[in-house]
């Protein structure tokens, strides 16, 4: 009706008389109603776009990150389960992030260490929208996705799978919600154990364990791993909570779904991704969990066999010697699988927390070494003894552990003849620049002795804690050429 009068009064012609001051007034006010209506609908429009927007970048961003980190679990062999079995197999990461709660930890082949994801909290200053953040902790990528080739000789440099200290945590994907319901923190379909917090059973009666364990510690990331390390519930909650108060709505309104705009403000994603295979060793046969740091640790129950691959031990008359003894050391009493000189042992079976630690003798009569004496070595002597494993060694080329070029005598020591021992194995391939890598099985264990060794004091490292010898030798350098042998670790 408004409107109607509005018309005529614009149509309407007087010859006479012109417009009143009261008609003038009328329409001015009618034409700001009009106007206001208007720019009141375009700034709503604009609002309800910047949502959409804000909402489906959200999404999107989520499902693609999503997408990346379950096709970097289909990749890896196992995902942990044991809290400190993570901080022991990604020392670096616990070094570097020490304050930081893992909440997924893949074990890949070939990659050193873990690699973890975990959830930041976004500085106000970041380019990165908050509240929260997923941080991946490990190697770089290739452009199609796949992890750095060490063997690359456009880029050497690549080789950063196994140097963990060269690895980033970047940002994955921002919008992670930090703070969750009760009922948000559970992880789906599975059955909470009231007596273990973050412990479940699903309908098959398997255990599975969510990162983080703490309820209070969940966030909008975290996981649930089945016990048999294979399959992982991976659980997101992105928000737009930033983005609204932004666009100048009330936070604690849009938090308490007190606008028709709430229901937009969260994203919630779970989906299962299954890890390659059960980790399998050189024969075939399934593999324990274990650590290696040099000594063997066993995470579950499992056996142990020894195989002396090389021995050729100077002596201080100048003559060489094969006149080692390699046994397996549970304690200082209790030893298994010995082999004399050169030649594969006895498998041993080994109960779930048992450290085995290999130990070499120099036994011929009278000694042979430099020092004139029996020298018995342990494993876990750094001086004396270097290893090499698929993931969780030190060492990523049997060049770092006995150097390829002629020393001051122009001998090169033992490293020919070593080289086609392990080739003939499988367990090294020559680089494309002449270096030779290691190519082990996930349950060999390759250790590398050096008898003529000065004992001089250690430093521990700044990065790792790993105790770092200061001069090793009498030699111009040490060459861990003396002996190799490994451990074979079974079901």
């Amino acid at each position: 009706m408004m409107f109607k009068i509005y018309l005529k009064l614009l149509q309407k012609y007087r010859f006479s008389r012109g417009w009143s001051l009261a008609e003038l007034m009328m329409a001015a006010a009618m034409t700001l109603v009009i106007v206001m209506t208007a720019g009141f609908g375009l700034v709503m429009i604009l609002r309800e776009n910047k949502v959409a927007n804000a909402t489906g970048e959200m999404q999107y961003d989520l499902n693609r990150a999503t997408e990346f980190i379950t096709e970097e679990i289909r990749r890896a062999k196992t995902i942990e389960t044991n809290v400190n079995d993570i901080m022991n197999n990604a020392p670096t990461f616990a070094a570097k992030h020490p304050d930081k709660t893992p909440i997924l930890a893949l074990k890949i082949d070939g990659i050193y260490e873990r690699v973890i994801y975990y959830v930041d909290e976004v500085d106000n200053n970041s380019v990165w929208s908050g509240p929260g953040a997923i941080r991946r902790f490990g190697p770089g990528h290739y452009g199609d996705g796949g992890h750095v080739d060490p063997d690359d000789p456009d880029n050497l440099d690549k080789n950063k799978g196994r140097k963990p200290h060269k690895w980033q945590s970047l940002a994955l994907v921002d919008m992670m919600a930090l703070e969750l319901d009760d009922e948000q923190k559970i992880c789906p379909d599975l059955r909470p154990d009231p007596s273990r917090e973050g412990e479940y059973t699903d309908a098959e009666g398997k255990r599975w364990y969510r990162f983080p364990r703490a309820t209070a510690d969940v966030q909008g990331f975290f996981s649930c791993v089945r016990e048999d390390k294979q399959l992982a519930q991976i659980n997101l909650v992105g928000t737009t909570l930033d983005e609204f108060e932004h666009l100048g709505y009330d936070q604690e309104g849009v938090r308490e779904q007190k606008t028709r705009h709430s229901h937009k403000m969260e994203y919630n994603i779970v989906t299962i991704a299954h890890a390659r295979s059960e980790v399998v060793g050189s024969s075939g046969e399934g593999v324990p969990s274990y650590r290696v740091n040099p000594r063997i640790f066993y995470d579950e129950s499992g056996n142990g066999t020894l195989d002396v691959l090389y021995v050729n031990v100077p002596c201080y008359d100048g003559t060489t010697s094969t006149s080692v003894s390699t046994s397996i050391y549970t304690s200082e009493s209790d030893f298994f699988g010995t082999v004399e000189g050169e030649g594969r042992g006895s498998t041993h079976s080994f109960n779930k927390g048992v450290t085995a630690n290999p130990r070499v003798m120099d036994t011929r009569t009278g000694g042979c070494t430099t020092t004139n004496r029996q020298t018995q070595i342990n494993v876990g002597d750094i001086r004396r003894i270097k290893y090499a494993t698929n993931d969780t060694g030190s060492h990523t080329k049997l060049n770092d552990i006995i150097p390829q070029a002629p020393d001051n005598l122009g001998q090169l020591h033992n490293f020919e003849n070593i080289v086609d021992e392990l080739e003939s194995r499988g367990l090294v391939r020559e680089a494309r620049d002449g270096t030779y890598n290691f190519v082990l099985p996930d349950n060999i264990v390759l250790y590398f002795v050096e008898f003529d060794v000065d004992e001089t004091p250690l430093s521990s490292d700044s990065v790792t804690g790993e105790l770092m010898v200061e001069s090793e030798s009498k030699k111009d350098s040490p060459y861990f050429d003396d002996m190799v042998f490994l451990m074979e670790v079974t079901r």
